[in-house]
């Protein structure tokens, strides 16, 4: 798409750099808007599967292998934890 032998614009350039990140951080939004603070287990199956998947991303940096945990222990705490 930019070829020709010219160099890429800076501004597709800082986009490439600030774009993966506010994607994740709109991806978070969208996911914990639903959660009900004042339900019978106020939110925590949310809070644990999310801090086992930032903190396991911060162990591993494998986001493919976060996102796999974060989603099935949230999915038990879900339905045999939290019932």
């Amino acid at each position: 798409m930019f070829g020709g032998g010219r160099p890429t614009p800076k501004f597709v350039v800082y986009l490439a750099g600030v774009l993966p990140c506010a994607i994740m951080a709109m991806l978070v939004v969208y996911c914990l808007r639903g959660v009900d603070l004042l339900g019978p287990a106020h939110g925590l199956p949310e809070l644990l599967a999310g801090a086992a998947a930032v903190g396991l991303h911060l162990w591993k940096k494998n986001t493919l292998l976060s996102i796999a945990v974060g989603t099935a222990l949230y999915m038990v705490l879900v339905q045999a934890v939290f019932v």
